[in-house]
């Protein structure tokens, strides 16, 4: 990954100084300083967004973009802080104000201090690890934990990633490696060896119970912050789905009569027939055939599952490695990405299926929804009890402050938007640069406050839509195989699914009859092979264990009827 790293060695010692010496692309290396136990460096290619500089007494590096605020006055702010014009906290205040995906960092090189400040969403991951000899903080966990020296994964992280295919709370899926919280002012003083850090507390994910809001205002926002990323970003391109969220980003960009490049992946498996069939109608009611192309991937090679494994050390699931030649052709040709990731989550119903009472009742129903395998086993590969994991499960979603209702929307925007979407999309900026207007200020705070009742059906994607050229809400929607446009026919479809939700065994019926007709329907069930020793050599031998235990897992299936294509979670 590109991005900064910080370490800083309490203790002297030889070996706690070296640095991966080969990047895993043709990045470029700069050492920003090197002096005593203290280094900080970064590798970028040439159009990542990365900024160094140094003050008389201070050396600043920003990362990441800033896009409400023109640089002249970005720089004017850290210019007071690091003249002791405004404090940390005050800086804190203002960067939580600003539409962004960044990472700040500046060193006071005569009291060795440190401070680290993150947009407010913790939009760019970054990972932190500190004991007695070393403390080290950074964007790359491939070279964090290289420099840590960390080989094992946390039980519990791991269990979790097995179990939902990422972990919860500030664990990342390495031991002792932890994630910055969003919003966060981290200070450590060197010469103390101490680190406070605070954090916003997710106030960036609180949601709200409006019940009247006008539509023109949240799409004016926006558009507004659409447009402020058009003009900081290089050559941006459009990924456009079937979906409703990239479509919705389409509509924006016809209503602004802008020729952006728009590009759609055909996977090799045909598993996404349905988006493409919806991407067709989409190009031609936008009359966008000229700016549109499809690019067809082939099935992944056993470069591009390790070469997918290395980039995120495992918290990115095997399962998209078919993606990775997409993100090259981004990558070739200079295009910066915009997504609509962020559009299911901010402007639809987050609310359960079913009324949920407990936090343990909370838990059985993200199983049911979410789970890849069991509890038991989850919990016997990662070496815990299974009680054990259930108990730390359950004091992870309380921990929320929530009701357990409540607390199903607070899993979904803290735990999968966070750990499942963001890091899907800082892996695209393994390639290029990649961003989206559905997580920024102020779009996403009035999006969020919107009552549930308000984006039931669709109806706030609709309301958006009705507002923009092409009549795009009169396309099938490719998850409910119905336009938005039929409020009637998803409500009744809505209505199943509660139903299916309250009846778990006729649930598990319907999943299982839908698996054995998608494995029927595939046409490659070929299962994934990796080389071991490759795996081995790069201390992911662990995952040889999970590997051989899923074929076991699969092949159980398979005497019930199913046959299922591999979907590790590393």
């Amino acid at each position: 990954m590109p991005g900064f790293t910080f370490q800083q060695s309490y203790k002297p010692d030889q070996n706690s100084v070296k640095v991966l010496p080969d990047s895993l692309f043709d990045y470029e290396r700069r050492v920003f300083f090197d002096e005593k136990q203290c280094r900080l460096f970064a590798d970028f290619y040439s159009d990542y967004p990365i900024q160094y500089w140094e003050t008389s007494d201070c050396k600043v590096l920003l990362e990441g973009m800033i896009y409400d605020q023109p640089e002249t006055v970005i720089k004017q702010q850290i210019q007071e802080f690091c003249a002791g014009q405004i404090t940390a906290k005050q800086l804190q205040s203002w960067l939580l104000q600003r539409d962004g995906e960044f990472v700040l960092l500046i060193y006071h090189q005569t009291n060795q201090q440190l401070f680290v400040w993150n947009d407010w969403l913790g939009r760019l991951p970054v990972y932190l690890f500190q004991d007695k000899k070393k403390f080290v903080i950074g964007r790359d966990i491939r070279q964090l934990r290289y420099l840590a020296g960390i080989t094992n994964f946390d039980p519990y992280a791991l269990a979790a990633t097995l179990l939902f295919g990422f972990a919860l709370g500030e664990k990342s899926l390495w031991q002792n490696i932890s994630y910055l919280a969003p919003g966060s002012l981290l200070k450590a003083d060197f010469i103390k060896n101490s680190i406070e850090i605070s954090d916003n507390q997710f106030e960036g994910f609180r949601t709200a119970d409006i019940k009247h809001y006008d539509p023109k205002i949240v799409l004016n926002d926006l558009t507004e912050a659409t447009q402020h990323r058009l003009e900081k970003v290089k050559n941006p391109a459009l990924s456009l789905s079937g979906g409703l969220d990239s479509r919705l980003m389409a509509g924006i960009f016809k209503q602004m009569d802008l020729s952006i490049p728009a590009f759609t992946y055909q996977d090799a498996a045909g598993t996404a027939d349905a988006d493409l069939k919806a991407v067709n109608e989409i190009v031609r009611q936008l009359q966008w055939h000229q700016n549109h192309r499809f690019i067809a991937l082939q099935s992944p090679a056993d470069e591009q599952l390790s070469q997918l494994m290395e980039i995120k050390q495992g918290i990115n699931y095997a399962g998209m490695a078919f993606i990775l030649p997409f993100l090259e052709y981004f990558k070739i040709h200079q295009y910066s990405m915009f997504t609509g990731d962020g559009g299911d989550k901010v402007l639809a119903d987050l609310r359960p299926s079913i009324k949920i009472k407990s936090y343990p009742a909370l838990l059985n129903f993200l199983l049911r929804k979410y789970d890849r395998i069991s509890l038991s086993q989850a919990a016997k590969w990662a070496g815990l009890e299974t009680n054990a994991l259930k108990n730390y499960l359950i004091k992870q979603l309380e921990s929320y402050g929530s009701s357990p209702e409540l607390a199903y929307t607070d899993f979904l925007l803290r735990e999968r938007a966070r750990k499942w979407l963001f890091e899907g999309e800082d892996r695209n900026r393994a390639f290029c640069w990649s961003t989206t207007p559905f997580y920024s200020q102020p779009f996403t705070t009035a999006a969020l406050s919107v009552s549930m009742d308000q984006k039931a059906y669709g109806k706030m994607f609709l309301e958006l839509f009705r507002l923009l050229p092409g009549k795009l809400e009169t396309i099938v929607n490719p998850n409910w195989k119905l336009a938005l446009n039929e409020q009637q026919a998803i409500a009744m479809l809505m209505a199943r699914q509660r139903l299916k939700a309250q009846l778990p065994f006729l649930e598990k019926l319907m999943n299982l009859k839908t698996k054995a007709q998608s494995a029927a329907e595939s046409k490659d069930l070929k299962q994934l092979s990796f080389n071991k020793n490759t795996l081995a050599g790069r201390g992911l031998s662990i995952t040889l264990a999970d590997y051989q235990a899923q074929k076991d897992l699969d092949l159980q299936l398979e005497i019930h009827g199913l046959s299922l294509i591999d979907d590790l979670i590393i």
